[in-house]
């Protein structure tokens, strides 16, 4: 006998994406129970707000990482390095890990919140309250949290490109076709966008840019370990969307 699973209307979600179409107040009828659709929306441990501009997120990720850290701020003089870069790495760095190219394109104002955080961090760890950020990161063998968000979208974009990436992404990157010989090779086909919130900053246009954008040597590598290995040494290209200006 198969079993039947019965939908719990209370939990059901939905975002009506855009300025206009919020003010609408869209609902949905699914079963007898109406939706209506809310101002942001909780998925997968990401909040996901009608605008798409993630302030929420990055809100709730600078809040959990501070509480680290402040809890890194109370004991961290009684822990060895090793223990203190051990906490970092679990209970803060987690925190930004956690799904970055879903809220990579947020703000500016909130790109520099997380950078300040991560600063802040970098300070009680190597109990250096006198360095840059740069000297920093430097010292931790790092780059910035903007770096490592563009790090793993150039990762997944060559996922992508090889077959090693979940099929559903696979037709967000499309390889550009020529009959002719040009000088670069294995380049993305930049779509057309009319949009900056939905065309400019969405993973398909950024991937092809940031991808065209690496040097030659690193397109042509067809081994991920390979890849990964280069771009310890990559320090990434001028970006100007929202997220790094």
């Amino acid at each position: 006998m198969k079993k039947k699973y019965v939908g719990n209307p209370d939990k059901f979600q939905a975002l009506a994406l855009g300025k206009r179409t919020y003010e609408r107040q869209p609902s949905f009828s699914i079963g007898g129970a109406e939706i209506k659709c809310e101002e942001s929306a909780t998925l997968l441990g990401v909040e996901i707000d009608y605008l798409l501009s993630y302030e929420a997120q990055v809100a709730n990720i600078c809040r959990k990482a501070s509480k680290q850290i402040n809890v890194l701020k109370r004991i961290g003089k009684y822990l060895t390095l090793q223990s203190r870069k051990a906490i970092f790495h679990c209970f803060i760095m987690s925190q930004f890990n956690f799904c970055p190219l879903v809220w990579h394109f947020c703000n500016e104002g909130s790109t520099n919140k997380l950078e300040t955080i991560h600063y802040r961090a970098l300070k009680f760890v190597y109990q250096d309250f006198n360095s840059t950020y740069d000297d920093l990161l430097a010292k931790a063998g790092s780059g910035s949290l903007k770096l490592r968000r563009l790090k793993a979208m150039a990762i997944e974009t060559f996922k992508i490109l090889n077959g090693q990436g979940p099929v559903y992404l696979s037709d967000l990157v499309i390889r550009k076709e020529s009959n002719y010989s040009f000088r670069y090779t294995n380049m993305l086909k930049l779509p057309t966008v009319k949009t900056v919130r939905y065309g400019t900053n969405s993973f398909r246009f950024c991937s092809a840019k940031l991808w065209n954008n690496l040097p030659e040597h690193m397109r042509s590598v067809v081994s991920i370990s390979e890849f990964r290995g280069l771009l310890k040494t990559w320090q990434g290209n001028a970006c100007k969307c929202a997220a790094c200006r």
